[in-house]
């Protein structure tokens, strides 16, 4: 009976362990799928995150750099010297050519600026046309007849003699009869574009981004020989466009790419973000595998000790019964007195796993909120100036906007930038230039009103959000700035000075673009003056 009573107990131990052994695989094999399903989202996600971001970041740099030359073609080819050069002496041209001179110098994107005609008078600084040059065959030249009277949306072309590809921005010259005298245009350099698209993040070496046309033509990529050629040349297969933004994934050459376009609104380009699916699942599949070797081992250490607890818990209590019942009905022994069975510790360890996943849960939302709070903060903060960057100062003008549209009052807009700040960056460097923006940045802000919201809005520029203020009081303010930054010691060994344009909401059918426009044009004006000076 004895021998008996040992063998099945080592039955019954065996047989829990190899159930418990059964259920810990299935539970490795369930958690590890799961697992895998929750990191492959998770990574996918972060990964289309980090695209779109990216995206957004080129939507933003390309929108801006291009808009100003676009504003910039608008406005010469309102100037009535631009438009009659071919019928005025040379004096006159001259001048032509000295305002062109101007705007490439204040500007280091702009290549050219020139302008020409139907009679062949071609107008350019720094430049010899070929013999038999004839610009109305030029691609701007097209462009612009095409787009007339708007201008252009941008055209890859290469120069004539230096071979050099460039993006060019045209619109015709409209005479006060109405007639068509020629094409005034401004080019930028693909390559300097190109090459700040191409530029590589931390994370993802393969990412690229390029810029389309909405019939899908490619306008400006890195690759030249991919220029005005068609997006489903790259993809090899038709992406639908006709959203604002949108993801998509192709394969090319076996490699399969993920990738993300958003539209530029204000020039109705499209920009494509492009990245290797293998760089996405590499680090993946390594987190996977990772993850479910802490799973294995996780689950060893819990079927060890789950499988001591269990004897002490189960097995030892059953054979202390067997011993006690076969005591009693043999009657051989005597049975032990005031044992104590061990009671179940299930509820016990529920309670411990909840307590532990509570407070998991709870680190992970404190560390999620401090996460969002700096991805916040580094989208809408200039890091250089510290201040409002551009695309939450167009937030601000939004709502700015629309209060004084409800209510029926006023603001205004200063729009200021350094005066040969170009000069500042080649005589003392790039590093002096930006110490004296983060310097203008906190002599502005100390000088401000605390009602007065101030931005980076570009390069040396800045925008000064003045809410209701009427034109008078933003010019006082403004002439305070300019006195204030001229006053003011630099750590550079240079006297420092702005150019201010203001420009005051008045018009109740009047947009924000509108506004920006004129104090642009404002502020242009006081570069004209001889900056230095407020234009009201």
């Amino acid at each position: 009976m004895k021998v008996s009573h040992d063998r099945r107990t080592r039955s019954v131990r065996d047989d829990l362990f190899e159930h418990w052994i059964a259920l810990i695989c299935l539970i490795i094999i369930s958690y590890s799928a799961l697992l895998i399903a929750i990191i492959y989202r998770s990574e996918m996600s972060n990964a289309y995150s980090i695209i779109k971001h990216r995206n957004q970041a080129v939507n933003f740099f390309i929108e801006g750099y291009f808009s100003k030359i676009r504003n910039e073609v608008l406005l010469l080819s309102n100037i009535q010297e631009v438009i009659e050069a071919p019928y005025l002496g040379p004096k006159a041209r001259k001048k032509t050519l000295k305002l062109y001179r101007t705007i490439e110098e204040i500007d280091p994107d702009i290549n050219y600026v020139y302008s020409g005609y139907k009679n062949g008078l071609l107008l350019i600084n720094n430049y010899t046309p070929p013999k038999g040059f004839d610009p109305t065959v030029r691609p701007w030249y097209k462009a612009a007849l095409r787009t007339a009277p708007n201008a252009s949306n941008g055209i890859p072309y290469r120069e004539i003699k230096t071979k050099e590809w460039l993006v060019s921005i045209s619109r015709v010259l409209i005479d006060k009869h109405g007639k068509i005298k020629g094409v005034v245009s401004i080019d930028t350099s693909i390559n300097t574009v190109a090459n700040l698209l191409k530029q590589h993040i931390e994370r993802y070496k393969s990412l690229y981004s390029f810029v389309i046309k909405p019939n899908g033509i490619i306008l400006i990529h890195h690759d030249k020989s991919l220029l005005n050629k068609r997006l489903s040349d790259i993809t090899n297969s038709s992406i639908d466009l006709t959203k604002s933004s949108g993801l998509f994934s192709y394969t090319s050459n076996g490699s399969k790419k993920l990738g993300c376009y958003s539209t530029i609104k204000k020039l109705g380009w499209i920009i494509v973000t492009i990245v290797d699916k293998e760089e996405v699942l590499t680090p993946m599949i390594s987190k996977i595998l990772l993850s479910m070797l802490i799973v294995i081992i996780i689950a060893i250490a819990t079927s060890w000790f789950f499988s001591s607890s269990l004897s002490k818990k189960i097995i030892v209590p059953l054979t202390e019964l067997r011993k006690r019942v076969s005591t009693i009905t043999t009657s051989e022994g005597d049975i032990s007195p005031n044992y104590n069975y061990p009671n179940n510790e299930i509820g016990e360890i529920a309670s411990d796993i909840e307590q532990l996943t509570e407070r998991e849960l709870y680190l992970k939302n404190i560390e999620l909120k401090k996460m969002n709070r700096q991805l916040e903060l580094l989208s809408t903060t200039d890091h250089l100036t510290k201040l409002m960057n551009r695309h939450k100062m167009t937030d601000e003008l939004k709502k700015e906007w629309n209060r004084a549209k409800r209510y029926k009052t006023t603001f205004s807009l200063i729009l200021f930038d350094i005066d040969h700040f170009k000069k500042i960056n080649d005589t003392y460097g790039h590093q002096a230039g930006d110490l004296v923006l983060a310097e203008m940045a906190s002599l502005v802000k100390n000088t401000l009103r605390t009602t007065d919201i101030i931005s980076r809005w570009g390069g040396e520029e800045f925008l000064v959000l003045c809410p209701g203020t009427n034109l008078q009081s933003a010019a006082s303010l403004a002439q305070r700035l300019k006195t204030s930054i001229e006053q003011h010691r630099f750590s550079i060994d240079s006297r420092v000075t702005i150019s201010l344009g203001v420009y005051e909401f008045t018009n109740q059918e009047e947009d924000i673009e509108e506004m920006l426009s004129k104090a642009d044009q404002k502020l242009y004006e006081a570069k004209r003056l001889g900056r230095n000076c407020v234009v009201c």
